[in-house]
């Protein structure tokens, strides 16, 4: 098969990393037959997997002019199917698969007051076009199939995979080189750590009251945010914003942590969470579907706007040693099922069904 793919996000977070593990993970596959079109704006070359055949194409993201551009190209080169691995699908005439990673533009609020509007008329087009359906959860499935009515018969779910920098240095070999700590010994792991954006669904105020309430008691610890520059919090004592940092410094950051917090009101999978699973670090969650799903009986999971539920889950992981190891000895356990091989298996399946 020849098989096209909107690689335009390559570079982002989230679906950047989502384009990146599945590309990679179906170039090693190396089914034979098959080659993999890539569309993106020249810059993304050097990113692309060795053997990805690249086309230039680029337009502005969540405009008129991509639903054309990309859309004409897909249509030049000669596919067989097309995925987008986003909800906005070009007008093509090829056959469609389509990635819905989550429904969170339906259900928060957002700046743009046109944006769920937008979403809403680009989701219903998405998986009315579509030949099959990918989502990275069951619960995601699950409200395509109570929101959109789609026809459950349409949906694969493919859980994302974790990379295998995350994997490594559960023997202690991988450290960071920073110091995130206000006070404690190196010995011991003083800082919870947060690694996101600051949207409105993360749901960053709760996470910082909590964290509040516990430095009252446990003055020692700190809280890291990374992935964002948090400007609004860097007055906060105890708070410290190291911003974007490289996946080698997050995998050991992940490992050092007192635990990962994940507070979110919504996710479609949760990738920080899986990350820190397969680091072996303690993981709190909000009770958020997509989050439960994902990690189980290997984290705790908080009522998502309670500060003292999140505040006291803190204290227990902080206090309890033998907690952190039993949390940290599931997560790794279970992260081991997220791969971008089963991802890509799952995919390429859906490529050719019918």
């Amino acid at each position: 098969m020849r098989i096209g793919v909107d690689a335009r996000k390559i570079a982002d977070f989230g679906i950047g990393t989502y384009i990146r593990g599945l590309l990679g993970a179906l170039l090693q596959r190396g089914d034979r037959g098959d080659r993999y079109v890539a569309f993106g704006p020249a810059s993304i070359g050097s990113q692309l997997p060795e053997g990805v055949e690249h086309i230039a194409v680029d337009a502005p993201h969540y405009s008129v002019r991509e639903l054309f551009a990309v859309g004409r190209a897909a249509d030049r080169a000669n596919l067989d199917v097309f995925h987008a691995p986003h909800y906005v699908v070009p007008f093509t005439k090829m056959p469609v698969v389509v990635t819905v990673h989550d429904l969170i533009h339906l259900h928060q609020p957002l700046r743009n007051p046109l944006a769920p509007l937008y979403a809403r008329a680009m989701l219903a087009r998405a998986v009315t076009k579509a030949r099959r359906i990918l989502t990275v959860s069951e619960t995601v499935k699950r409200e395509l199939i109570a929101e959109l009515r789609v026809d459950a018969q349409k949906i694969v779910v493919t859980p994302n995979g974790v990379d295998a920098v995350f994997r490594r240095g559960n023997d202690g070999t991988n450290r960071t080189n920073r110091t995130y700590r206000t006070g404690g010994t190196k010995a011991e792991p003083t800082y919870f750590l947060y690694c996101g954006n600051d949207k409105s669904h993360k749901n960053l105020p709760v996470l910082i009251d909590a964290f509040a309430r516990v430095r009252r008691e446990l003055p020692r610890v700190s809280l890291v945010l990374t992935g964002a520059a948090f400007e609004r919090y860097h007055a906060v004592e105890g708070v410290i914003a190291p911003g974007f940092v490289a996946v080698e410094e997050l995998a050991a950051l992940y490992r050092e942590a007192l635990a990962v917090v994940v507070p979110s009101l919504e996710e479609g999978f949760g990738l920080p969470a899986a990350e820190a699973m397969a680091c072996g670090a303690p993981v709190i969650t909000s009770d958020a579907a997509a989050l439960v799903e994902l990690t189980g009986d290997a984290a705790l999971h908080v009522e998502a706007r309670s500060a003292e539920g999140f505040a006291e889950a803190m204290r227990r992981v902080a206090r309890d040693a033998n907690l952190r190891a039993e949390l940290a000895s599931r997560g790794v356990e279970r992260a081991a099922r997220f791969t971008w091989t089963r991802c890509a298996e799952l995919t390429r399946a859906a490529y050719g069904a019918r």
